[in-house]
């Protein structure tokens, strides 16, 4: 009798446990369930994009040829969307699309809040017909109103907007210390360069050697100056390998107090000597 009473309760046993492990089963089910479907909830309730919608739209930067308004006005098309829906990286590629953005932050304040920091681009020089170059060597080509005329114009083919550029301040520098400032850098498809001073002076470089030529124009230029107390320099060729090709341009003093007269003037009884 013992025995099978034993037995009985091993069985009752058995069905205890099993009870157990499948309630423990289901409930975890249940919590997985209810879990996933607070998920589900919370997710559509801040899609909803009456829930945190963006009211405010704080821009920031120095401005001079873009406006917050124009910025604001590029935002606004976004802000209909809530806090967590708002497109940040669209607002970016929106912005920097505009020629005078150089660069932009965008970033989102809880609740209700974007913010936007614009920097400008810094022009150095123009650049062929239409266009400018940035600090970088890069092009960008705003309205053509808003371009400063009195930059230094550089020009070359297409692609070789860092090199004119490098070249250019490489030039500039040289230049510092002595009384011209450059107006304008050609390079030619061919590889050639050449300048043009603000006193209308044209300066040929050529294709090889083109640092070392700047270098002695450079120490030399203060002296062809003063060489020819009644003219001036028309043009300076440096293609040479132990010399320099000047071209004087013969001027009057009533010429010379004219606006520009120096520069326009046409090359007239001029000489043309080989410096060695």
């Amino acid at each position: 009798m013992a025995f099978k009473r034993r037995r009985r309760n091993r069985k009752q046993l058995g069905v205890v446990a099993r009870v157990t492990r499948y309630g423990s089963v289901l409930m975890t089910m249940a919590g997985t369930i209810l879990v996933i479907a607070l998920v589900i909830a919370t997710a559509r309730w801040l899609a909803d994009t009456d829930n945190f919608p963006i009211t405010k739209v704080n821009v920031e930067g120095g401005f001079q040829y873009v406006s917050p308004e124009e910025v604001r006005a590029a935002v606004m098309p976004f802000v209909g969307s809530g806090f967590f829906q708002l497109d940040v990286d669209n607002i970016k590629l929106t912005l920097g699309e505009m020629p005078w953005v150089d660069a932009v932050v965008v970033r989102k304040v809880w609740p209700d809040t974007v913010f936007v920091h614009v920097k400008e681009q810094s022009a150095v020089a123009r650049w062929r017909d239409d266009g400018l170059l940035n600090r970088r060597g890069e092009s960008f080509y705003p309205d053509l109103d808003t371009i400063d005329q009195s930059l230094p114009l550089l020009v070359g083919p297409d692609g070789s907007e860092k090199m004119v550029s490098d070249q250019y301040k490489t030039i500039a520098a040289l230049l510092a210390n002595v009384d011209v400032s450059l107006a304008r850098l050609d390079y030619t498809a061919r590889g050639s360069w050449q300048l043009e001073f603000n006193r209308g002076q044209v300066v040929m470089l050529g294709r090889e050697n083109v640092d070392q030529r700047m270098h002695r124009l450079a120490n030399l230029y203060r002296e062809l100056e003063q060489s020819q107390p009644n003219a001036s320099l028309a043009t300076v060729d440096m293609r040479y390998d132990t010399g320099i090709a000047v071209q004087w341009r013969q001027q009057s003093d009533t010429e010379c107090e004219k606006p520009d007269a120096c520069r326009q003037a046409s090359i007239a009884n001029n000489q043309r000597e080989l410096i060695f």
